[in-house]
């Protein structure tokens, strides 16, 4: 059996925080080298995310989608919420250990909102503007009902573009995923139930299958890490940047899974 065994790795590539475009991109360009690669004969992403910006989570997606068009792509995760669970179903199957985090299928938007302060403490921002909702996601004011109405409506199409991705990607009719897309989270184990899951295992379990799909042997993984600046790991000087390059992106109004 071993002779009719492909020459060829499988590629493991982590994914683990906030989804923002900082975070992204690194691993986008390690999905795009697995594409091209030929001696790659599959991908398994490990995944932990609790989701993050919409737009980052598009181009994570956009990115699996496709790889997942050329080769096959496992995900294995112990989280994948929100935005980390729409890029989990850009993958041919899903696994995760029982007691993983799934679902939030939902969309949220947030604006700040300091207006008050301010007026407790006597301070004014002067605004000139052209255009009548140019200032209304300014966490110097609040929103006005007409600015309101259009970020629901933003909100509801992106939302849908979101219960969409999962009826298609696993396979289910919209009714039965909007039933479920409540932004409540489930165990990997009632997901399954659902058809949010393929498979409760571990992640030696999740790479051997992959590895049995493709054909490669077993012990043919390659593990891909993103490169970091030196400073990244001097004093976990790394950490406090990774958290600033967070709150930069969440403290501004914007949409998120």
């Amino acid at each position: 059996m071993i002779g009719f065994l492909r020459r060829g790795v499988i590629a493991v590539i982590p994914f683990s925080g906030v989804l923002s475009m900082k975070s992204v991109v690194p691993v986008v360009e390690l999905i795009e080298y697995a594409e091209k690669a030929g001696r790659v004969k599959g991908v398994l992403l490990n995944l932990s995310s609790q989701g993050g910006s919409v737009t980052a989570t598009e181009v994570l997606v956009m990115a699996l989608g496709r790889l997942a068009e050329k080769k096959p792509l496992f995900v294995w995760t112990t989280m994948a919420a929100s935005g980390g669970y729409y890029a989990a179903v850009a993958a041919d199957r899903i696994t995760a250990p029982p007691s993983a985090v799934i679902g939030s299928i939902g969309v949220i938007f947030l604006k700040p909102d300091i207006s008050g302060i301010m007026s407790r403490l006597g301070i004014k921002v002067e605004v000139l503007k052209e255009g009548a909702l140019k200032d209304d996601t300014l966490f110097t004011r609040k929103m006005t009902p007409a600015g309101r109405k259009k970020i629901e409506a933003i909100n509801r199409e992106v939302y849908d573009d979101f219960v969409s991705a999962v009826a298609r990607g696993r396979k289910l009719s919209e009714k039965d995923v909007r039933k479920i897309a409540t932004g409540e989270i489930f165990t990997a184990r009632r997901g399954k139930d659902l058809g949010l899951v393929d498979e409760l295992c571990d992640l030696r379990a999740a790479t051997e299958a992959l590895t049995q799909q493709v054909g490669v042997k077993p012990h043919r993984v390659m593990q891909m890490r993103v490169r970091r600046p030196f400073l990244y790991s001097f004093f976990d000087r790394g950490v406090r940047l990774a958290a600033a390059d967070v709150l930069d992106e969440l403290l501004g109004p914007g949409m998120y899974y």
